[in-house]
């Protein structure tokens, strides 16, 4: 049995509950340039870096916008959302003291550094994670393995020892191709248009001791 020494965990939609905050601020910027985004599209988007997401929706729905001015303007849409609603996903905080001290932990977020800070203050997000890799901490960003195989030098662990928890389709991607098993947690994409994994869950309460062996056999 391959021992299991680190569990990894991606930040919006896995340890934080901001995706259905994300959509209703981006919606909400979107509709003012006329465009009604269709529900099978925010999957395409979901694990992508901020400035990536905003390039990619400019040109999919050819709004005459710069891409840093939706940017800013989607961000502020976006925060106020989560000052009114923000908070851990359910079963996160007892996930996080059931495996006090047995495993490294490390945190791989597409989020830019600011905006990770904003959140930081909110949650104290620095309690539970010592090890934190923002947005731009690497050249190549999900669904590429690199913000993943750096997390992973930083913790002087091999993948084979690693546990990532993903939500996203870019991000159950990086977390496979960088060699580590995967743990997708569903919400943010129907079950069916995941890639495989090594396990689904539906709340991270189910990530359990058992779980971890099983699938680290």
């Amino acid at each position: 049995m391959n021992s299991i020494e680190a569990i990894l965990f991606d930040l919006d939609g896995v340890v934080i509950d901001s995706e259905p905050l994300y959509q209703k601020g981006e919606m909400r910027l979107f509709r003012e340039y006329g465009v009604e985004i269709p529900e099978e599209d925010w999957q395409l988007f979901r694990g992508s870096t901020e400035k990536l997401f905003y390039k990619m929706a400019r040109e999919r729905y050819h709004i005459d916008a710069g891409v840093e001015d939706l940017r800013k303007k989607g961000r502020g849409y976006v925060l106020e959302e989560f000052a009114k609603h923000l908070d851990y996903m359910p079963g996160f905080t007892n996930l996080m003291k059931s495996m006090d001290g047995q495993f490294k932990v490390g945190l791989v977020t597409a989020t830019p550094a600011d905006m990770f800070e904003w959140v930081n203050l909110r949650l104290n997000l620095r309690k539970f994670f010592p090890h934190i890799l923002t947005g731009n901490m690497t050249t190549r960003g999900k669904p590429h393995p690199d913000p993943y195989l750096k997390m992973m030098k930083i913790l002087s662990v091999r993948p084979q020892s690693c546990i990532i928890v993903e939500d996203s389709r870019h991000g159950i991607t990086s977390g496979l191709r960088s060699g580590a098993r995967v743990i997708a947690l569903t919400g943010s994409i129907p079950h069916e248009k995941m890639p495989k994994t090594h396990a689904v869950v539906t709340n991270l309460s189910e990530i359990t001791p058992e779980l971890i062996r099983l699938i680290s056999q």
